[in-house]
């Protein structure tokens, strides 16, 4: 079962290397498609969305019974193009800032989780597993994989 350390840790890490690797960016490298089909910016929108999302979703999840998948019936690839678009306004500092603040609230919820409610067993896309590994690999291993594709060049 992952830790609440490990999650935060892993949280930590990647908004360290978010920021680090888009600080080394040449102009225009944000508007460029990655093999994902999105760009760095949409990518990021993307992770900031889905780190706002998930305090705010705690409370069905905790309300859920144990055995129902809480994203059934759930269309998450729209989601997922709604929550980028409502950010393509957004510059890629601004981007950035919501992603920064997203994972930041997140991690402050993670903070005020009872362990009771971290070891409570739900399923989202999965067995019935604790919240903490719902957590872990559905947003902060998520996260890290895809700072690794908005850092990804095309080779060639």
């Amino acid at each position: 079962m992952a830790t609440r350390e490990e999650i935060i840790e892993g949280l930590n890490f990647t908004i360290a290397q978010a920021k680090r690797t888009t600080a080394l960016f040449p102009a225009g490298e944000w508007d460029d498609k990655r093999e994902v089909g999105w760009t760095p910016k949409e990518i990021y929108a993307h992770l900031a969305a889905t780190a706002g999302i998930v305090p705010g979703f705690a409370g069905a999840m905790l309300a859920a019974p144990e055995d129902r998948d809480l994203a059934a019936g759930a269309n998450i690839n729209d989601m997922n193009d709604k929550a980028v678009a409502g950010m393509a306004t957004m510059t890629p500092e601004q981007v950035m800032q919501a992603f920064e603040a997203n994972y930041g609230k997140l991690i402050e919820w993670l903070q005020s989780l009872p362990d009771d409610t971290l070891n409570m067993k739900r399923r989202f896309l999965s067995e019935s597993i604790p919240v903490s590994d719902i957590v872990a690999s559905s947003i902060m291993l998520h996260g890290i994989h895809h700072v690794y594709e908005a850092n990804t060049r095309p080779i060639g």
